[in-house]
């Protein structure tokens, strides 16, 4: 090493385990008690210390939280259905349990490597397509289409290819091409906006709620140069050949500054750096430390550009996220998030180009990071081509049973997904069973309790003709609505720990079912048994798999999923059930009229249960004293028939198998039952083992011709013996079968 090349001081403790807790100060606790009292806060796992740390707002209870959003190249898969459930959960508790007034700000990525080359390499193809039909053109077909197999990222040769094959497309027929003035500048924004509107339906239909303020890279280069430019001014970065990359020895070695307090192996890990400056990096040789990230991106030919004082370029990766949480929530954050993933090297420069462009020693307080999500081990990446897509997991799934899949699982551990499969096609996920069982634990209760609230005739919880008086049972709920509460206050401070939530929640929903079993159903305390639900239906909307509509039950959690069904008229939405009534009514007069019996009759009410009522979303559950009626979806029960039918087919295929082996071996003891006793051990399985015998056909000497133990040949005439005996069976029954031919 020269003498003049920067160095890093040590840093930390040397043991590699430790956090780095000395670069992290905690908020001001009074600062956040300024507005009152309120319940405790939570304790967040902290990305700055590695542990958990009580959540205390820099302005009372005003809280700035940013997360980056995703970079928009293609279509959203289930790493990141659960990366966003994940802190739509956190945010909504925080919300609507905590009371926090939460700022949640979310950004998207639209001016990435990725989308460009993307949005090349559908041109290209396009092109490659148009030109094939028009036919005669092989000759520029032929060099496009070798650029793109060599894997090259040469942008600027393939926009000139792709450019000449598209003119001599035009010449030839000019319908063949719907926009000849196709550039890169349009292109590639093109192609974003429309991956982030699919990726916002996504969310929409996951029933991830819509963040406070949505900032876009595309509409932030005007900033970004202008919080490049204090940077510079503030001597923690430098131009290179039109770039400007972030001084990292610089900043490291100011008093006031650390780098390195997320991952403390930052400084060394160079490699996993690199990744972060985006596959069109430019030459390693422009930065003066092999640490120093870029900031802003020199373009070259086929690449989007924007002006700058150091030329036209473009943002680099990380200094988007700076300039615009800094822009909405300025020179101090409570909360910053995102995957795991982006811990190193995103949020790591995140944070010291910020403190560097205000020349403070802390711009965020929290750091929070989402776990990984794993396909059989692996990381699901679109890289591994092991994703499976929101749309295609929704096909198997409903929104509520995926979010209740990452309930399950605490939000800041890694996950495992193991896909089911029918031949190369993904049928579903093994972790889902639970996950099923857990939102049907939920959806009975509901029904359960409404059920018992109607018997009573008061759906409301309150009758004036009911008695409401404690006995011992509803004060043994009352205690089990008590020990949830705490159950759940207790997970809640802990991490937003979801699994322990749902857990408390399924007691209370156990307790509540023993109370309506064990009383009688006139006798059921409505009140009571109303309060148990209302609290299990908030703690659930807390958690995003409930509506808050101020009833009780799940009701339907994707966003906008009910627009529009306020102004169905009466008529419209009354006609489908109608309609049923009437086809029910019409059959049921047929069949008495032509005296059909009791089983025809039956038969016509069971289609009505199992066909023409599920598709209208009711499903009925026949019970002694009178069937129970339950709201769900059309999609849902035929999901759950269709789970029915494959579970008996399963069953019926078990007991097929069960019944031929049987078959079989009951074959094979009938056929070992006409071997005679002395005969035995000559063949079959024992056959060649035995070399003498006596006279009833007792094995006495071995292969080899050494004589047997006399514990061996004492086993041996056990087995003889049993043969015997139904080696006699056998014979009496033939004689017994011949008997009764011969009489026939």
């Amino acid at each position: 090493m020269s003498s003049g090349e920067k160095t890093f001081p040590q840093y930390g403790p040397i043991c590699g385990c430790c956090a780095p807790v000395p670069w992290w100060s905690p908020p001001d606790a009074e600062e956040a008690s300024k507005d009152g009292p309120r319940r405790d806060a939570p304790r967040l796992l902290n990305s700055f210390t590695k542990t958990k740390v009580p959540f205390v707002p820099l302005d009372g209870n005003r809280v700035g939280w940013y997360i980056c959003g995703p970079t928009v190249y293609d279509s959203a898969h289930m790493g990141h259905a659960r990366n966003y459930v994940n802190f739509d959960v956190i945010r909504r508790v925080m919300t609507d349990y905590f009371r926090y007034d939460v700022r949640f700000i979310m950004n998207v990525t639209d001016i990435d490597d990725k989308i460009v080359m993307r949005a090349h390499l559908r041109r290209s193809e396009a092109m490659i397509a148009a030109a094939e039909a028009v036919g005669g053109l092989d000759a520029l077909i032929a060099p496009l289409k070798a650029l793109l197999a060599s894997g090259e990222k040469n942008l600027g040769e393939q926009e000139a290819l792709t450019a000449s094959l598209c003119a001599a497309i035009v010449a030839k027929d000019p319908t063949k091409v719907a926009d000849p003035d196709w550039t890169v500048q349009d292109g590639y924004l093109a192609l974003a906006h429309a991956f982030e509107a699919e990726f916002m339906e996504d969310m929409r239909l996951m029933g991830v709620a819509r963040p406070d303020a949505l900032t876009r890279v595309s509409e932030y280069t005007e900033k970004i140069v202008q919080y490049i430019q204090t940077i510079i001014d503030r001597g923690y970065a430098y131009e290179s050949n039109g770039s400007v990359y972030f001084d990292v020895p610089t900043f490291e070695q100011s008093p006031n500054h650390k780098y390195a307090k997320l991952n403390k192996e930052a400084l060394k890990n160079v490699e996993l750096a690199m990744d972060g400056e985006g596959a069109l990096a430019a030459d390693a040789s422009e930065k003066r430390a092999e640490n120093d990230f870029v900031l802003w991106k020199a373009s070259k030919p086929g690449e989007p550009r924007w002006p700058s004082p150091w030329g036209l370029g473009r943002p680099g990766w990380h200094i988007e996220c700076s300039a615009m949480c800094s822009d909405i929530l300025g020179e101090a954050v409570d909360i910053n998030g995102g995957g795991i993933d982006l811990n190193f090297p995103h949020h790591e420069n995140q944070l010291a180009q910020s403190e560097a462009h205000y020349d403070i020693k802390q711009w965020v307080n929290y750091f929070v990071h989402t776990g990984h999500l794993h396909i059989d081990g692996l990381k699901m990446s679109k890289s591994l081509k092991n994703f499976i897509t929101i749309r295609a997991a929704l096909k198997m799934y409903t929104a509520r049973q995926i979010r209740f899949l990452f309930l399950l699982h605490q939000w800041s551990d890694p996950m495992d997904l193991t896909p089911v499969q029918e031949g190369d096609a993904v049928t579903g996920f093994q972790q889902m069973e639970a996950a099923v069982i857990a939102e049907k634990t939920f959806v009975e209760f509901f029904h359960s309790v409404k059920g018992a609230l109607r018997g009573l005739g008061c759906a409301a919880g309150y009758s004036v003709d009911q008695e409401h008086t404690w006995g011992d049972e509803e004060r043994a709920l009352s205690s089990a609505i008590d020990a949830a509460r705490a159950g759940v206050h207790a997970a809640m401070i802990d991490n937003i720990n979801t699994p322990a939530v749902i857990k408390s929640l399924k007691e209370l929903v156990g307790g509540v079912n023993k109370y309506l079993g064990s009383v009688a159903a006139d006798a059921v305390r409505p009140l009571l048994v109303e309060s148990a639900a209302r609290y299990v239906t908030m703690i659930l909307a807390c958690l995003g798999v409930a509506e808050t509509t101020g009833g009780i039950g799940l009701g339907d959690i994707a966003g906008g999923g009910g627009e529009g069904r306020g102004s169905d008229s009466k008529e419209e939405a009354m006609a489908p059930v109608l309609d049923l009534v009437v086809k029910f009514r019409d059959e049921i007069r047929a069949l008495a009229r032509s005296g059909a019996d009791a089983k025809a009759l039956m038969q016509a009410c069971d289609r009505v249960r199992d066909v023409g009522l599920p598709e209208l979303g009711v499903k009925l559950d026949d019970r002694e004293g009178g069937a129970l009626w339950k709201l769900s979806t059309p999609e849902e029960l035929r999901r759950e028939a269709q789970r029915e039918a494959e579970a008996k087919a399963k069953k019926e295929e078990q007991k097929r198998r069960e019944k031929e082996e049987a078959a079989r071996k009951a074959a094979e003891k009938e056929a070992l039952a006409k071997v005679s006793p002395n005969e035995l051990f000559k063949q079959g399985e024992y056959a060649g083992l035995y070399s003498k015998y006596d006279e009833d056909g007792l094995p006495t000497h071995d292969k080899d011709g050494e004589e047997l133990a006399k514990a061996q040949r004492k086993k041996l005439a056990k087995t003889q013996a049993a043969q015997k005996k139904e080696h006699d069976k056998f014979l009496a029954k033939a004689a017994a079968d011949q008997l009764g031919k011969a009489v026939i």
